[in-house]
């Protein structure tokens, strides 16, 4: 959906998968889509030049703590995890 209107400005869009991912999960498919093209789109949006890279994976429980949410403790199990996505902008 993003990579039609990437390419009018000229940018490229690179995804990178990590085979860490589990290949089903339940939860809110759409929240989740909804969320990930807001980011996408704006980095695209914002972007003038280069290119935007997508990278997902498995958050580690040593990154998932943030100081500024003393009350956040994320707790691993089989049946859970924790996506993390990163997008950053490459400039040519």
């Amino acid at each position: 959906m993003i990579k039609p209107i990437a390419s009018v400005k000229k940018l490229f869009v690179t995804l990178s998968m990590s085979s860490d991912l589990p290949e089903y999960a339940i939860g809110d498919e759409k929240r989740l889509m909804q969320i990930m093209l807001n980011v996408v789109g704006n980095a695209v949006k914002f972007s003038r030049e280069g290119g935007i890279s997508i990278s997902a994976s498995v958050a580690k429980s040593d990154s998932l703590r943030d100081p500024r949410a003393p009350d956040f403790f994320p707790v691993f199990s089989d049946n859970h995890f924790y996506l993390r996505v990163q997008v950053h902008f490459e400039y040519t």
